[in-house]
């Protein structure tokens, strides 16, 4: 054991004295890179329409009404007032440069200015709203189901007391 625990010391030591390239040698993207693939993809307008609560909450609540739904507006408004785009996108633009290359953007440009990567870009919001529908009806229903349970062993108890416990 007390060899096993030198060997594995030794090993760090060495690694740590050599370290070993972890990055590859292409060339890193610059901000200009990654503005460029933000632009193709349509960033900035995809999360602009994911804030557009006027539209999302018409969808999923049609029977409200318009003095509601200005109310809500006006709750919206006064939030993205402190919510800066700019500054989430400067933000992650360095998060994309540590984990793309310029080669990588030059490919991602490549494809999402075919015909096939514009069809995903303009049909992709609408996979993502439906997706995201399913999720939250069956989150929704998982959630019901577990508070029934909660309910139920609030108004009648556990039989044996270790019901929902892991085992240990």
């Amino acid at each position: 054991m007390r060899y096993l625990l030198t060997g594995m010391i030794l090993v760090l030591a060495a690694a740590m004295a050599f370290p070993q390239e972890t990055g590859s040698k292409e060339m890193p993207a610059t901000k200009e890179d990654i503005e460029s693939l933000f632009r193709t993809m349509h960033i900035r307008e995809q999360m602009r329409s994911m804030m557009d609560t006027h539209e999302n909450v018409k969808k999923r609540m049609p029977n409200i009404t318009q003095k509601e739904l200005d109310r809500i507006d006006a709750m919206t408004d006064a939030t993205m007032k402190s919510y800066n785009i700019d500054d989430v996108f400067d933000e992650m633009i360095p998060i994309y440069q540590r984990h793309l290359t310029k080669t990588d953007i030059t490919a991602m440009l490549a494809f999402y200015e075919s015909p096939t990567g514009r069809k995903l870009l303009r049909e992709q919001p609408a996979m993502i709203a439906e997706s995201m529908e399913i999720s939250r009806e069956r989150m929704e229903k998982a959630l019901g189901e577990l508070m029934d349970k909660v309910e139920d062993m609030a108004t009648h108890g556990s039989q044996s007391g270790t019901e929902g416990r892991p085992k240990q």
